[in-house]
C-alpha cells in the first residue's frame, strides 16, 4: 500500500493584530502645514525572485508549441508595472507594521471591529458631527471619500523586454483557504521550474520577467509628516532587513523586489525650489512603526522550495 507523500509547507506567514488603533484627524488637501514635506523619490525596482508577474487581465498564445498563457500588463505596447500595483503592495506592508485598519477584507473574513476599514465623512448619531478619524495608513493612502497624499509612477523597464521576458508553467492559483483572524503575506521561497512543460489540467502559462530586470518609478509625496515619510521609507524595504512582494503568482514565489533609492527632492518652505533629502535621518523617525521584526523574520530567505501543486 503506498503512502502520500507529506504536503508540501505552504508559503505564507501571519502577522497578528495589535492593540485597538489609535486615530488622528485627516490632513485637508487644500492646507500646506509648514512642518510638512513634500516631494518625491526616484526609485529604481530590481527582481530578486526567480520571476515576477504583473496579470494584464488578457491573454495570448504561441504556435510552437502551441499554447495559450497569461500576459504581462503592457502600457503603450511596454512592458510596465502599475503604479497602483506598487501602492497596493506598500500599502499593505504599511498596515501591519504601523497596526493600521484593514483596508481589503474578503468576502467571509471576520475581523475585531477595531481593525475594520476606516470610514470617512459619514454622519454619526449626532446629524451635526460626521467620522473625520483615520487610522494611519488610511490618512497617507486614503480611503473611499479620502485622497491619499503618496502615489506611485508605473514603473518602466529598463533592459530590452525580449531578453528578461519568459513564458513560465506554475500551478493553478487558489486562495488559501484559511482565515487566521491575522495579517497574511507571502514567504521568500525557492521557485524551480516544473520538468513537464506541456499543457496540463490544473497549471497554467503566464508572461513573467525573469530575477535581474530592473524597473525605475517615482514616489510623489504631499503635505505629509516626517513619522509618515518614514512609515513610507520602511514599508518599501529601502535601508531595512527585507524586500517586499508584488504583482501576482506570489503563492507560487513570484514578486520579491528590492526598491532603491537614487534622487530624493524635498519641496523648500517656498514651495518653489528643490532641496535634496536624507532618508538615513528620516527612518530614524519610528513614532508610527509599532512592529517590524515579524516582517523581517516572514520575508527572509527561505531554502525551502516553493509548492508545485494545488492547496
Amino acid at each position: 500500500m503506498s503512502r502520500r507523500s507529506p504536503p508540501e509547507p505552504k508559503p505564507f506567514f501571519f502577522i497578528g493584530l495589535k492593540e485597538s488603533l489609535i486615530k488622528d484627524e485627516f490632513i485637508q488637501h487644500d492646507k500646506f502645514i509648514k512642518e510638512n514635506l513634500t516631494g518625491q523619490l526616484k526609485l529604481q525596482l530590481e527582481v530578486i525572485s526567480e520571476y515576477l508577474f504583473i496579470g494584464s487581465g488578457n491573454y495570448n498564445f504561441i504556435q510552437n508549441p502551441q499554447l495559450v498563457y497569461y500576459s504581462f500588463f503592457r502600457s503603450n505596447d511596454k512592458i510596465v508595472i502599475p503604479g497602483s500595483s506598487i501602492k497596493g503592495a506598500v500599502r499593505s506592508v504599511a498596515e501591519a507594521i504601523s497596526n493600521s485598519c484593514l483596508s481589503i477584507i474578503k468576502k467571509k473574513e471576520r475581523y475585531p471591529p477595531t481593525h475594520q476599514s476606516c470610514k470617512f465623512n459619514l454622519k454619526t448619531k449626532d446629524k451635526n458631527k460626521r467620522i473625520t478619524k483615520l487610522c494611519p495608513v488610511c490618512r497617507l493612502f486614503g480611503t473611499t471619500d479620502y485622497g491619499g497624499r503618496v502615489n506611485f509612477s508605473d514603473a518602466k523597464i529598463l533592459e530590452t523586454e525580449k531578453k528578461m521576458i519568459e513564458i513560465v508553467k506554475i500551478g493553478n492559483l487558489f486562495r488559501p483557504r484559511i482565515n487566521k483572524q491575522m495579517r497574511k503575506f507571502y514567504e521568500n521561497k525557492k521557485f524551480y521550474p516544473l520538468k513537464n512543460q506541456m499543457p496540463e489540467k490544473n497549471y497554467r502559462f503566464v508572461e513573467a520577467v525573469k530575477k535581474g530586470a530592473k524597473f525605475e518609478t517615482i514616489l510623489t509625496f504631499q503635505n505629509i509628516t516626517e513619522s509618515e515619510l518614514s512609515l513610507l521609507l520602511h514599508a518599501t524595504g529601502i535601508k531595512q532587513n527585507f524586500k517586499i512582494k508584488i504583482g501576482g503568482a506570489k503563492p507560487r514565489c513570484f514578486g520579491m523586489v528590492e526598491f532603491i533609492p537614487f534622487e530624493f527632492k524635498i519641496l523648500n518652505d517656498d514651495l518653489i525650489s528643490f532641496r535634496d533629502g536624507s532618508i538615513e535621518d528620516i527612518i530614524k523617525n519610528k513614532d508610527l512603526i509599532i512592529e517590524i521584526k515579524e516582517l523581517e523574520i516572514g520575508f527572509s530567505e527561505k531554502e525551502e522550495k516553493c509548492p508545485k501543486g494545488n492547496y
